[in-house]
């Protein structure tokens, strides 16, 4: 467990790609933004105002700091496969509609269980594993 924690603040400080773990969860992450996997799409996307297309509340929770965040998909198996894919954006391209992820954003996705039954395969390509 105390190799996985210290190989999860390497990727974290190395900021490459979106990692998976299966042994914390987002409760365990002091002052990230959780994003809960059952997420409704006009919460994870943005909405329109009028005229004007508005960024998600948690990305403005992201963006009001200079210190590195955490972005939390938390318990992404506990989804259908197919709808895991709405995070496909964000895993693949750090943004969401026309907003882009700050570069001190690190994402980390949780699951009960990383298991290639309950994850979808897209999910799995655009991730380190821990």
């Amino acid at each position: 467990m105390e190799d996985k924690k210290e190989m999860l603040l390497s990727y974290i400080k190395a900021n490459v790609a979106p990692v998976l773990v299966d042994f914390i969860s987002g409760k365990d992450l002091n002052g990230a933004v959780v994003l809960p996997a059952n997420i409704d799409v006009k919460e994870l996307n943005g909405h329109y105002e009028e005229a004007e297309f508005v960024s998600p509340k948690w990305f403005n929770d992201i963006t009001n700091t200079n210190e590195i965040k955490l972005l939390v998909i938390d318990k992404i198996d506990t989804i259908s496969k197919e709808e895991q894919l709405k995070f496909c954006e964000l895993l693949e391209y750090r943004k969401i509609s026309t907003f882009e992820l700050p570069k001190n954003c690190v994402i980390i996705v949780t699951a009960n269980e990383i298991n290639k039954d309950k994850i979808s395969e897209e999910i799995f390509s655009l991730v380190a594993r821990i």
